[in-house]
């Protein structure tokens, strides 16, 4: 019923729509430059099947992409792409657009037009295009350049343009996307470098490209016949699969470069977490006594988490105090009893090292986005500050103090099993983040319901979800409204049983990250139970009731990633309808692997003095550790779900008494 299974989240709202920037259809020509189109050829006019895949819905004529970093502190980009249109969904597919944007960053010459077969032409008026705002977090406000494209029907040539420029940004860290989400009979990337730097280009998934230059000054690249990326469940991130160039200005030595980010971080280690007479003097009061540097770090960790106010996540600061708040150290933030998420772990890592203990800032790679490693992605714009590490009985734990939810030792699922710099004032080193084991993120849901002679379920039901499960949940609601909260879980719940009626619904512990994160509620389910005769088919596994298989495709492209191991505990009871009794209802089958990574048990029972059906689920997967799965692996491992879904899927059947 509910999508237990770990999935990526994001930090924001602002952060998902973001990312759409660079899978958008894109297209080009100077800011300042009258738009021009390109002639159409009868070829393209002509085409009624796709080149590169036979079965797409659209496909790219060309697509090409123009970044010219030669104004300093101001990079441009000019987009210009032509798609032919072959099916009702690859209308539906391009028939809207948006272009998102954020401050600093500036939208112009929209313009798209529809080429018909005979030639005739469609365009795009000034007057249709229309700016809107898509999602707002505090400050921040995502915008976009939206319209509808006229005329677009299977068969046309749809073509759009727009040039965009950012402030105080430059080619080195941008990426190239030579694979998109429609296939590409050619795409072209075209990048004018700053004259006063070197510019480095790093192929990823692809052979190594070379850029060569014209006679403008650009460095270009063409590739032909590039097929979609297609997306599958469960799949690495982006960066690990798709086609794509990394830009980099000066690009030194892996070491060398590292050395340089371990300097500057140590600096500010010694800067901003000086253990100073204020800092000592707290710690020394929450720790009198305690003789276990472990609970040493727990009362610190939980007085910089719980006492301490962090602007990122309170909500009664408003958007002109944020801006007016100048904290500056850990010491200062002690004073002030607030300070942003770096002050916090700044302030964490100031009083373990005044209790004594070796602290380094954690600087990892995330997860979400690629498997980080130095080798691979020897670019300091892969790792971010991601907490602090404390040496505890000669093991580093990691810690993410600033973050309210949080609970202790744990850093989120994107900073687990990943390389990471550990920094201090001293020098560096790198360790690889532990991930934690299935134990840690559990769900466990109860139900107690009595099912009526016409099908309805009704009853009451509680939902606990611990570690990774509860984690991305706080995460991604953190400055939501209750009521915004409520709405979420009801909709998670009535995406499988669209009939559910929710009432009596209360959250707990959403801000305590020590308890299980809690919901519950009263439920209604009309026809749950469905008639067959004189007979009610059950499914008496009510939290996976209207679940789908996980894997539908018999072939695989790339390798299966789960973000983390995790378990599950279902304990239900379901009170039978007067006059009613089980027909046959073994217990399914128990399913699990030869080497330990899923299980799935199921155990029914009936209590016969009241007549009710007792169900309980035990299941965990990523067992060992194991959650990347090779491609060849494919075919046992959907085994592996169907059969899982099978049991959590089982019906069984209920008779009048005496039939």
């Amino acid at each position: 019923m509910l999508d237990h299974r770990p999935r990526p989240s994001t930090n924001s709202v602002l952060t998902c729509f973001a990312l759409l920037i660079v899978i958008l259809p894109s297209i080009a020509h100077g800011i300042d430059d009258p738009i021009i189109w390109r002639p159409v050829t009868p070829a393209e006019l002509q085409m009624t099947k796709p080149l590169v895949e036979p079965d797409a819905d659209a496909e790219a004529i060309f697509w090409e992409v123009r970044l010219d970093d030669k104004k300093s502190n101001k990079l441009s980009y000019d987009h210009y792409v032509r798609v032919k249109i072959f099916t009702e969904r690859g209308r539906e597919r391009f028939a809207k657009m948006d272009i998102p944007f954020m401050k600093g960053k500036k939208v112009e010459n929209v313009a798209a037009r529809v080429i018909r077969p005979d030639g005739s032409i469609v365009e795009l008026k000034s007057t249709d295009i229309f700016e809107r705002e898509i999602a707002k977090e505090g400050k921040q406000r995502l915008l976009a350049k939206s319209f509808a494209v006229p005329g677009i029907e299977p068969g046309v040539i749809v073509e759009y343009q727009y040039s965009e420029t950012i402030k105080g940004d430059s080619a080195g860290g941008e990426r190239l996307i030579f694979q998109r989400d429609i296939p590409m009979q050619r795409v072209a990337y075209y990048v004018r470098p700053n004259a006063n730097a070197s510019l480095a280009f790093n192929s990823y998934n692809m052979q190594e490209t070379r850029f060569t230059e014209d006679q403008n000054g650009f460095r270009y690249a063409v590739m032909t016949n590039v097929p979609a990326f297609k997306e599958e469940p469960y799949m690495p991130p982006d960066d690990e699969v798709r086609r794509w160039v990394y830009l980099s200005y000066n690009g030194l030595a892996s070491m060398l470069q590292w050395t340089f980010v371990a300097r500057n971080w140590g600096f500010a280690s010694g800067k901003f977490a000086k253990s100073t007479k204020s800092v000592k003097a707290k710690t020394a009061e929450l720790t009198a006594g305690i003789p276990s540097d472990d609970e040493k770090v727990r009362r610190i960790y939980d007085f910089v988490q719980k006492r301490m106010r962090n602007i990122a996540f309170d909500t009664t600061y408003t958007e002109e105090q944020i801006d007016k708040m100048d904290v500056e150290d850990a010491d200062d933030a002690l004073k002030r009893g607030v300070g942003n998420s770096f002050h916090l772990d700044m302030l964490f890592a100031a009083m373990t090292k005044a209790a004594g203990l070796e602290t380094k800032i954690v600087l990892a790679g995330d997860r979400s986005d690629n498997f980080f490693t130095p080798e691979r992605y020897p670019f300091a714009g892969f790792v971010q500050m991601s907490g602090i590490a404390v040496k505890i009985g000669g093991e580093w734990k990691y810690f993410d103090p600033c973050t309210p939810f949080m609970p202790y030792a744990m850093v989120p699922w994107n900073r687990e099993g990943v390389s990471a710099m550990l920094v201090g004032e001293e020098g560096h080193l790198w360790e690889t983040v532990p991930s934690s084991d299935l134990s840690k993120s559990k769900a466990k849901r109860t139900g107690n319901f009595r099912l009526g002679a016409d099908g309805t379920l009704e009853g009451e039901m509680k939902l606990e979800y611990e570690g990774h499960q509860g984690i991305s949940r706080r995460r991604d609601q953190a400055r939501d409204s209750l009521a915004r909260r409520e709405e979420l879980i009801k909709n998670e719940i009535k995406r499988k049983i669209n009939t559910a009626e929710i009432s009596a619904l209360s959250i707990e512990h959403f801000d305590d990250s020590t308890k299980p994160l809690t919901y519950s509620m009263k439920v209604r389910v009309p026809n749950y139970a469905q008639k067959a005769g004189k007979r009610l088919i059950l499914q008496p596994g009510f939290f996976e009731f209207g679940s789908t298989p996980v894997f539908t495709s018999s072939t695989r492209t790339y390798k299966m990633y789960f973000p983390y191991p995790w378990s599950e505990e279902d304990e239900i009871e379901v009170k039978l309808p007067e006059g009613y009794e089980l027909d046959g209802a073994d217990s399914p089958a128990e399913v699990k692997d030869t080497g330990s990574i899923g299980k799935d048990r199921i155990q029914m029972s009936v209590v016969r003095e009241s007549n009710t059906l007792r169900y309980k689920r035990s299941f965990y997967f990523g067992g060992g550790g194991k959650i990347v799965f090779p491609v060849t692996a494919y075919t046992p491992l959907k085994a592996l779900f169907d059969a899982f879904h099978k049991a959590d899927t089982h019906a069984i059947s209920l008779k009048q008494k005496g039939q």
